[in-house]
């Protein structure tokens, strides 16, 4: 493919040259289409319908041809629709309805780098969810409502603000199609697997490559407009449907049956018209019909005669050989077998059962209520015993009287039970109710096959009355047979019955005697000469009935050669997918693999990536190999995130919108050395684009905001929280551990303060809360630096033992501290406060007294400090 596309090296090459030089070689209907898309435009419906109409004009589906302009190719200059160059996030509020985050927070967002700091469970990952809904991910998730809820479910919602040129761009989650959110990548470990273990398509590639998927987005559009059509005309009669207007034969019907796109009109044509010398061929043809029909009338009767007496001799053909059934040898011994099996069953019982309870002394040995009773006993004397006894023992006195049982007594009794758990008397029932039903059956079979009054009997007696008497006799012995058996049934006796069948060759021959009959009725003259004017008479009804319906098979054949010639339309999917992974290949493929060597360079991460590209309908894919093997299976959990984080920038430095990179805690599981990486790369990225990241380390955090230091970089971290486990997603603007250092003075909480006293009322509580949320942390920090002068920090490992010198404090002020730390909780909302620090709105004042209670505070731990200083000196 290359090849054909730099035959022309009398000029330097480039991508939107080749790019025109393809569309340039297109037929014209497929030209129209990508002289639109290399102008910058949208295709539009009526673009595809015009393109459609060049196309069927291509395959001579047009009577008129139309007016072509001329048209020329220039370079890609692809539309960027509503994409704005200088884009970034503000702000993200009013978040309803997602996982069971805290309602009415805002999160404010630095045009660089933006840190959002908490623990595991304070509510990040349903902030990461929401984002990753609006904007790209390679691993988006959905939003689950808060299953802390039964009812009550709020839809998902959210504002988001934008800034472009100091324009403010506020948008709501159900806008999120918006060309805005477009410009936007998440990051997160979940879409680590798919981004170094699978085969992924790069969501942003240069604009000349973008041509091929929109362009076969296009000539899909026309393909399934073409293929609209087609459903449609085949949509109406088939082939099938239009025969099914005649009845019986003729080429005519059997022309209809063939219809195709090859058939020719004129064909079709030499049965048309319908005239008026055919009108009068078809009424003589009926009359000499009627006139014939009439002399054979007669010969028509016995022909219905005889099929009649042909078919029921057949169904008596039939009852006969069921009959027989009853009466051969095999199922006579069945029958034998039965009733000795029935005496056998029954003397067994008599043995085993009721004959051994024969007494002058009760009556009704034997019956049913005798039976019941016994059983009912049986379960009554379990209830007498614990489970591995049983009654009666030695010694047991009488269930019902009482009285001590003799041995007799005993023996009866467990001869009663014997007698209920014997199985004997129940086959013998089973072997009685078998032979009833055979009884039964022999006594419903029906032996008057001929009754006297019968059009088969009447017509044997007349045709046939030897074979006649012969089948009636025979039916006679299966009778007399039946009756026996029956007998035999009844008695319990097991006699040797000999087998009767009716033989049916007599049938057989009757059959063949009427077959010859009906066709030497059929194969008269007048039945051949009445068969030839039927035959002209359907094809002249045929030809009056095509007349009538031509219309539909002129249609139908015209649809047909309509169908086959729109089959042949060019959609050159393997051609343009040829053509673009070429492309790709020379001017996209491998800038994204230096760039993404730059990026692993960067991160300390040369472990030796190959990069492995594919392309499929105007679409690139990449693969990442690990010395043939996925990375996935290979590295490490640190070493597969630092390649994830290089593919991932790779990708966003080559998109041509991206303006802004989300990270939801990209370095869990790695060591400080690559924290400390990755967090360089991640400030050095928020110059040049807006980050933002979401994380729990602390260590991470304060490495980003070093480096974000070292580099004089904007950035704004906020600390987001699960308030008493119960308000996940609780937002701190600007208030974080990892912001101690700048903490020690009361300073963010003046800010507040400040801010408060000049912005409107109903934004003044915010401000206050959040000044007391500035102040909380200043109380931390001098913890941390007043008491215990820097020795532990909450985001360090190392303990500065040499800082212990410096520690000197007393209980008062220890307790002064912690008083003032919970004065100040009490003034925010979702904090658990004793009765002493009940929960108080905040006022303005309230603000300003705790910030001068912080100062005196801190003012005493620096005396104490230089008391201590003099005192050593």
């Amino acid at each position: 493919m290359i090849s054909e596309i730099e035959k022309d090296t009398s000029q330097v090459k480039t991508l939107e040259s080749e790019v025109r030089q393809f569309a340039d070689k297109l037929p014209y209907w497929g030209k129209y289409l990508a002289e639109k898309i290399l102008s910058g435009n949208a295709i539009s419906d009526d673009d595809i319908k015009k393109s459609y109409s060049y196309l069927l004009e291509e395959l001579e589906l047009k009577e008129e041809e139309t007016k072509k302009p001329d048209i020329v190719i220039n370079d890609y200059t692809a539309s960027t629709g509503d994409y704005e160059p200088h884009l970034h996030l503000t702000k993200l509020e009013k978040v309803e309805g997602v996982n069971a985050l805290t309602e009415n927070q805002t999160i404010e967002f630095s045009p660089n780098l933006t840190i959002i700091y908490g623990a595991n469970g304070s509510g990040k990952s349903g902030y990461v969810r929401l984002l990753k809904d609006v904007f790209y991910s390679k691993a988006p998730e959905k939003i689950l409502p808060n299953v802390h809820l039964k009812n009550g479910h709020k839809l998902v919602n959210a504002k988001f603000t934008f800034k472009s040129n100091n324009t403010d761009i506020p948008l709501s989650y159900a806008q999120k199609d918006n060309a805005a959110f477009g410009q936007f990548a998440v990051f997160d470990s979940k879409g680590l697997f798919k981004q170094i273990a699978e085969k992924n398509e790069f969501e942003f590639r240069p604009a000349g490559l973008s041509f091929f998927a929109e362009y076969t987005k296009s000539i899909n559009r026309v393909e399934q407009k073409r293929d609209a059509d087609i459903t449609t005309k085949n949509s109406g009669n088939t082939a099938d449907d239009l025969s099914d207007l005649f009845d019986g034969k003729s080429e005519i019907k059997t022309m209809v049956q063939n219809l195709n796109a090859k058939t020719s009109i004129d064909d079709l044509k030499k049965y048309t018209p319908f005239s008026d010398e055919d009108e009068e061929k078809k009424e003589k043809i009926q009359k000499e019909c009627d006139e014939l029909l009439l002399a054979s009338k007669g010969k028509e009767k016995e022909l219905e005669k005889l099929e009649a007496i042909k078919k029921q001799l057949g169904e008596n053909k039939t009852l006969i050989e069921d009959l027989n059934k009853y009466f051969e040898g095999d199922y006579l011994t069945k029958i034998k077998n039965a009733i000795t099996d029935c005496i056998t069953k029954t003397e067994t019982a008599k043995a085993e059962g009721i004959e051994n309870f024969k007494t002058n002394k009760i009556e009704g040995i034997g019956t049913e209520e005798w039976k019941r009773f016994i059983v009912a006993a049986e379960a009554f004397a379990k209830k007498q015993k614990s489970e591995d006894k049983v009654y009666p023992e030695n010694g047991d006195n009488c269930i019902l009287c009482q009285q001590p049982l003799l041995d007799d007594a005993e023996k009866l009794i467990t001869r009663y039970w014997e007698f209920i758990k014997s199985v004997a008397e129940e086959e013998a029932k089973k072997a009685q109710e078998v032979l009833e039903e055979e009884k039964q059956a022999f006594e419903k079979l029906n032996f008057d096959l001929f009754p006297k009054d019968n059009t088969l009997t009447v017509w044997l007696t007349e045709k046939y009355p030897k074979e006649l008497e012969a089948l009636r006799s025979k039916l006679s012995e299966q009778k007399t047979l039946a009756q026996n058996i029956v007998s035999d049934i009844q008695s319990k006796t097991a006699n040797e019955r000999s087998e009767i069948k009716i033989s049916t060759k007599q049938h057989t021959t009757i059959e063949t005697e009427i077959d010859k009959s009906i066709k030497n009725i059929t194969e008269g003259k007048q039945a051949k000469q009445l068969e030839n004017l039927q035959k002209k008479k359907t094809l002249l009804e045929h030809k009056e009935k095509f007349n009538t319906h031509f219309s539909k098979f002129e249609a139908y054949v015209n649809n047909q050669i309509w169908i086959e010639k729109a089959g042949k339309a060019n959609f050159p999917k393997h051609k343009i997918t040829e053509t673009e992974k070429a492309l790709s290949e020379k001017y996209f493929n491998q800038k994204y693999i230096d760039i993404f060597n730059k990026e692993c360079q960067k991160l300390n991460g040369n472990f030796g990536i190959e990069i492995e590209h594919t392309g499929s309908a105007g679409k690139s894919y990449r693969q990442l190999k690990l010395k043939g093997k996925e990375p996935n299976k290979v590295l490490s959990e640190g070493e597969k995130k630092v390649i994830a984080i290089a593919d991932f920038l790779a990708e966003m430095q080559l998109s041509e919108i991206n303006r802004g990179i989300f990270f939801d805690d990209p370095v869990t599981s790695l060591d400080e050395k690559r924290k400390s990486e990755i967090a360089e790369r991640l400030a050095k990225e928020a110059s040049k684009k807006q980050v933002i990241i979401f994380t729990h380390d602390l260590v991470f955090v304060s490495s980003l905001i070093g480096h974000c230091k070292d580099s004089n970089i904007t950035n704004d971290c906020h600390w987001i929280e699960n308030v008493e486990g119960s308000q996940p997603g609780t937002i701190w603007l600007r208030n974080t551990p990892s912001f101690e250092k700048d903490y020690k003075t009361s300073g963010k909480a003046q800010k507040y303060y400040e801010e408060a006293r000049k912005t409107s009322p109903e934004q003044r509580e915010d401000k206050i809360k959040n000044g007391f949320a500035a102040l909380r942390t200043s109380y931390e920090t001098q913890v941390v630096f007043g008491l215990f002068k820097g020795v532990v920090q909450r985001f360090e490992e190392r303990v500065s033992v040499d800082s212990l010198k410096n520690v000197f404090f007393t209980t008062e002020v220890r307790d002064e501290l912690r008083d003032s730390f919970y004065q100040c909780c009490r003034y925010m909302e979702g904090h658990s406060h004793s009765d002493k620090y009940a929960y108080k709105k905040p006022e303005l004042e309230n603000l300003n007294e705790e910030i001068q209670r912080f100062n005196a505070i801190k003012k005493k731990l620096a005396d104490l400090k230089e008391i201590k200083t003099n005192k050593n000196n």
